[in-house]
């Protein structure tokens, strides 16, 4: 929870100062200038927001991407009204972007060291908005010193910041990508798979042995084999989930009404649940993504 204090401090104070900034140098700020304060402003806030929300919302996407979203439009328009709404404009469509941005990165972590994460991308935005701030003070200085000169001298500044902007949200992007490819954000699996072949025969076919039923489900790359198990209500069940491969969406399985979070390894990853009474119930990835069926009888 203090991550998450943090995250919204950060947004309400920089963000905040930011458009005090614009608004009180709106006369000596050019439109190229105020369009680049309120990109960077609102995409960062956006993206921050999002992956905070989309760590804390269990895997669902419509809340975080809809408030980051939101929250992105109203600072991109407060940052760049003052000085033209062309700047408004061009600091709520980053909004946009970088709030959906953020939920996707959020949801694809939420179950790989969130707290990294949300460490990370708050010491990124702190860092892109000191430089902003610095940015907006020099822009303004130049105006008093040179004049005329502004707006080349702002169109050059901006130009160069873009390309530090730009790549370090798609790094956000390509890492949140890939920690969901391994299924844990570590060193070995950013940049190497091991494979590891695990052989099984008849899976979903139900079989009781010291008072337990036990039954094999196979966790493939596009889903798990079989999809439907059937077993007696009131006895207790052993899955054995087999993975043959590291990494994937796949990575992890949710079984949210035993209330049940489990990394699955390569290899064989047994998993306990005693289904008292019939009914259906889910299981499924990490994200949601794919699914399968256990039905007591």
């Amino acid at each position: 929870m203090l991550m998450i204090a943090i995250a919204l401090i950060s947004i309400g104070v920089m963000a905040g100062y930011t458009a005090y900034l614009t608004f009180r140098h709106k006369q000596k700020l050019t439109c190229m200038a105020a369009m680049m304060v309120a990109m960077t402003a609102s995409m960062m806030s956006s993206i921050l927001l999002g992956t905070v929300l989309g760590i804390y919302t269990n895997g669902q996407m419509l809340i975080p991407t809809v408030l980051a979203v939101s929250a992105g439009l109203a600072v991109g328009y407060v940052t760049g009204r003052p000085v033209s709404l062309m700047a408004a404009m061009d600091g709520m469509v980053s909004g946009v972007m970088g709030g959906m941005m953020g939920a996707m990165l959020g949801v694809m972590v939420r179950l790989q060291s969130p707290m990294v994460v949300i460490a990370f991308v708050n010491l990124i935005y702190f860092i892109v908005m000191v430089l902003l701030v610095k940015l907006i003070h020099e822009e303004v200085g130049t105006t008093e010193r040179a004049g005329n000169q502004f707006a080349e001298r702002t169109t050059v500044t901006s130009s160069k910041l873009k390309w530090y902007i730009v790549p370090l949200t798609f790094i956000l992007l390509i890492l949140g990508a890939k920690a969901s490819e391994t299924g844990a954000l570590s060193i070995e699996n950013l940049f190497g798979n091991t494979i590891v072949s695990t052989k099984t025969e008849s899976p979903g076919e139900v079989k009781e042995k010291n008072g337990f039923q036990i039954v094999d489900v196979i966790v493939k790359k596009d889903g798990y084999s079989p999809e439907e198990i059937k077993v007696k209500a009131g006895v207790p069940v052993k899955i054995h989930f087999k993975k043959d491969y590291e990494g994937g969406c796949l990575s992890y399985v949710l079984i949210k009404d035993f209330d049940i979070t489990q990394k699955l390894q390569t290899g064989t990853t047994t998993i306990e649940i005693n289904p008292k009474t019939s009914g259906t119930y889910k299981f499924t990835c990490g994200m949601e993504m794919y699914e399968g069926t256990i039905i007591a009888q």
